[in-house]
């Protein structure tokens, strides 16, 4: 899953990465709305390739994209309201990551709704291991807490600038630097 991440790769899906990543419970929530979404238009795409005109695919998969999007925001402003408003405008920018966009350009456009299905699914699992390996760790640096339940000692000083958006580019620059060195390690042997 790392090696081919397009977060770590490729650095796509930065935004929602780095904003929903200040607790674990929104990671958490952020990973499933864009997984659903990814795995569905993906499915959609698929399944409707050989009818989307080639020149209306960009048009098609952004409105297969928005109407998946704002379901699941409806969704999660009914069954959810209060991560909803913590996620706030975040949610509604799944729309324009590059990581649901692209796997229906390189892949669901040209491949069958069964191996679409999987490979978006690969690809949210991925993402959702990013989000979920950054938020851990701000989250238990930046609260001394883990989905809301303390994980750290009384005595320990939070560091609240793992609970600012500086925090996130200081942890997600610490995975890249390791997942390079490890790459580079890994080629010399």
């Amino acid at each position: 899953m790392v090696p081919e991440n397009p977060v770590f790769v490729l650095a796509l899906g930065l935004c929602s990465t780095l904003a929903a990543t200040t607790k674990v419970e929104n990671a958490f929530y952020m990973s499933l709305i864009v997984g659903i979404t990814t795995i569905v238009t993906s499915v959609i795409c698929s399944f409707l390739r050989s009818v989307i005109p080639h020149r209306f695919r960009l048009i098609s998969y952004i409105l297969i994209i928005v109407t998946t999007v704002i379901t699941a925001e409806q969704l999660l402003k009914i069954i959810y309201p209060e991560i909803a408003k913590e996620l706030g405008a975040y949610v509604g920018l799944v729309v324009t990551n590059c990581i649901v966009m692209g796997r229906m350009e390189a892949y669901a456009s040209s491949h069958s709704t069964t191996e679409s299905f999987c490979d978006a699914l690969g690809v949210s699992l991925g993402y959702s291991m990013v989000l979920m390996s950054i938020s851990t760790i701000r989250e238990i640096l930046g609260k001394g807490t883990i989905w809301n339940l303390n994980v750290m000692p009384d005595d320990y000083i939070c560091c609240k600038v793992f609970s600012s958006p500086p925090g996130a580019f200081i942890v997600f620059a610490l995975f890249l630097f390791v997942i390079n060195w490890l790459r580079s390690f890994g080629r010399k042997n």
